[in-house]
């Protein structure tokens, strides 16, 4: 009786340990072989240390499903006891108090928890000096890795012993662990895609995955051995652990014994769990067939029946039987679709506003419009060449811009322009534009469309034409950088320019070609005559950057000092690359089979067969077609050439009829 008076019962932290220290044997068995023996698993004698920025580059994508795992397991063995109607009878009958069987439990859990991730750390510091050791690193990664993977076991076995108090099943219990650990991402996707696909304007793209991956712990998790947790997020979950972990005890207090074998142990969660599942499943269901048919019927209809299909499994699961039919179940199910329906229905309906919400001029601070906002303020996956630009050196605080992009952003809203009403085969049609304000309250309003250029050619010159979209849309500050070389392809053909006066001209001429471009210049769909690719100097890690910048045929300032240096004639396609050149000319799409519209070697083969093509051989003709080579744009009356090169490689170009010689014309049918 004495110790019961003690808020943590030594008898039963040790019967636990007993009989649940296989748990944190296998755990201290599983760390000590993803860090510290991973260190000397080296098959190369000769192979120099690697210096790592933390630990979490060791063994991070191994551990993190064993981190997972581990918390949830102990939670579900150590409070196994709450589930079973005998096991919560005979612990309930002892002389203890609620908090105090609770206390021994959590204590018994972070015991077998804790113990093998510090055990595991001194380890990993101990062998730091040891010559077999291929990795550098320093006390403070130790102490790092050692909080960081001590605060998500307490987050994740905390949390488990959370949910565990609300249900009444332990199978139940660890599905739903690893449900809401992943909940909030799913949420948002689920979200994300709603609004996206019947919210005109709502910007696509990873509009939310950070907060996806943010707000789900099993995604950040996993996500360790590239970003690990900062001092902020360790902060959080260490304050989410001291809330579950109130809320336990409160919660314990309140339930009932009997509820053991129950789905849910307090019935006030019951309508949560009901609109939660409810949520989910008409979100899934919506969405799915909502891309198949997007008809209205299709999707009120497929919403209603993801709705019955997750009431229906609620409902089984909280009876713990099929028989669910009652006379207030279809009232019941009726009441929570239309409250479900009326939450999915109002944010993308007209009563918000949104679709229609301009901000005006005097409101503004700052605008940004194009195509590449994603590219510009997220990081660039490994392997991209690409730069993380700072948001605001890609915002413009030019008046006239900002009202050339108001004025667009009021003819879109106005007209609704509809891009599935541009023919498929039409490859020009449409131009995304991210439109993005700074207001002057330091909100964002940020919006998406894909923009005809048909009916809008005044709003997108204006834009266009603008050097503050210039310098954005072919990212010219990687020009300001520390630019090492240049080097030239196309095709098998390359050559370097490394040269630090031609170097530092060849960055002015790009600058100026780049915003002397006209609208037309951008819009023509003209085909770049060789690349040219910027090569930064190494930083400080060793790292080069590299960029691309296209030879369009309309800088004609950088055509010349390429050919007064020599340079165009090493890279540009000739006659002499060619192995074999057919034209004919592309029309009357309209009347078509879907299958030949959408593809041009069809077309080509359609066009042999009607004896509409002409394999051209001279080479001066040949010449003359790479020298007005475009994209293939699939508009009617212009000429489509097929080119095979010499190195195996073949191309599809067009070539306007304006810019068709007579001798050309002469061979054509």
């Amino acid at each position: 009786m004495t110790r019961s008076r003690y808020f943590f019962n030594c008898s039963i932290i040790r019967q636990n340990l007993r009989q649940h220290g296989w748990i944190g044997i296998l755990y201290t068995l599983v760390l000590l072989f993803v860090l510290p023996l991973e260190m000397f698993m080296e098959s190369d004698p000769l192979a120099e240390p690697n210096t790592v920025d933390n630990l979490f580059n060791i063994g991070g994508a191994d551990i993190a499903p064993f981190l997972i795992v581990f918390p949830v397991v102990a939670g579900l063995f150590l409070f196994r006891y709450l589930q079973s109607k005998m096991s919560s009878d005979l612990w309930h009958s002892l002389p203890l108090r609620r908090s105090h069987l609770l206390a021994s439990h959590t204590l018994s859990g972070l015991l077998l928890l804790l113990l093998p991730v510090w055990l595991t750390a001194a380890v990993t510091a101990i062998v730091r000096p040891l010559d077999g050791n291929m990795y550098i690193y320093h006390g403070a990664d130790v102490w790092e890795w050692c909080l960081v993977i001590s605060v998500l076991t307490l987050f994740l076995f905390v949390f488990t012993i959370f949910v565990g108090i609300c249900t009444g099943q332990t199978i139940l219990q660890g599905i739903v662990v690893f449900i809401l650990l992943i909940l909030p991402a799913a949420l948002l996707q689920f979200i994300d895609m709603h609004l996206n696909r019947y919210l005109y304007g709502y910007p696509e793209g990873p509009s939310l995955w950070g907060a996806q991956t943010n707000w789900a712990p099993l995604l950040r998790i996993m996500e360790l051995s590239y970003e690990p947790l900062g001092h902020r997020d360790i902060w959080i979950y260490i304050l989410l652990s001291a809330v579950f972990l109130v809320l336990s005890f409160l919660l314990y207090r309140k339930r009932h014994s009997e509820k053991s074998g129950q789905a849910m142990a307090f019935t006030y969660f019951n309508p949560l769990f009901k609109g939660g599942v409810m949520l989910c499943s008409m979100l899934l269901a919506s969405s799915y067939f909502g891309s198949i048919k997007q008809q209205p019927g299709w999707i009120i209809g497929s919403a209603i029946a993801g709705g019955l299909v997750g009431y229906i499994v609620v409902e089984m699961i909280l009876r713990k039987t099929w028989h669910i039919m009652t006379r207030k179940l279809p009232l019941e199910f009726v009441v929570y679709s239309v409250l479900l329906g009326l939450l999915l229905y109002i944010p993308v309906s007209g009563l918000t506003g949104y679709e229609d919400r301009v901000p005006q001029v005097d409101k503004v601070t700052a605008v940004y419009a194009g195509g590449n906002y994603v590219f510009l303020t997220q990081n660039p996956p490994q392997g991209v060449n690409g730069n993380k630009e700072p948001e605001e050196e890609i915002l413009s605080t030019d008046p006239r811009y900002i009202e050339a992009v108001t004025e667009l952003h009021h003819a879109i809203v106005t007209l609704k322009p509809d891009p599935r009403n541009t023919p498929s085969y039409d490859y020009t049609g449409n131009r995304q534009f991210t439109l993005v304000y700074k207001l002057e309250s330091g909100r964002k309003l940020m919006r998406t469309y894909n923009v005809p250029a048909k009916g809008f050619e005044p709003e997108l010159k204006a834009i266009m034409e603008n050097a503050d979209f210039k310098r954005v849309k072919y990212v010219l500050s990687m020009l300001d950088r520390n630019v090492d070389s240049f080097r030239l392809s196309n095709l098998d053909k390359a050559v370097s320019i490394s040269d630090r006066q031609e170097v530092q001209e060849l960055k002015e001429i790009l600058k100026r070609e780049v915003l002397k471009m006209s609208y037309e210049d951008q819009v023509s769909g003209q085909l770049e005559r060789a690349s040219v690719q910027l090569v930064n100097k190494p930083d400080s890690t060793g790292y080069q950057r590299y960029y691309s910048y296209p030879w369009y045929p309309s800088y004609h300032e950088l055509g010349a000092w390429l050919e007064q240096k020599g340079y165009a004639n090493k890279v540009k396609a000739t006659a002499k690359d060619v192995l074999s050149a057919v034209i004919f000319k592309d029309y009357n799409k309209d009347g078509m089979a879907s299958a030949l519209r959408g593809s041009i070697e069809r077309r080509l083969n359609l066009a042999r067969n009607e004896e509409r093509t002409v394999t051209v051989t001279d080479k001066t003709l040949i010449d003359d077609i790479l020298e007005h080579r475009q994209n293939v744009t699939g508009q009617d009356g212009r000429y489509v050439v097929k080119i095979e090169y010499k190195i195996g490689m073949t191309s599809y170009i067009s070539i306007d009829e304006q810019d068709v010689t007579p001798a050309l014309k002469a061979l054509l049918p």
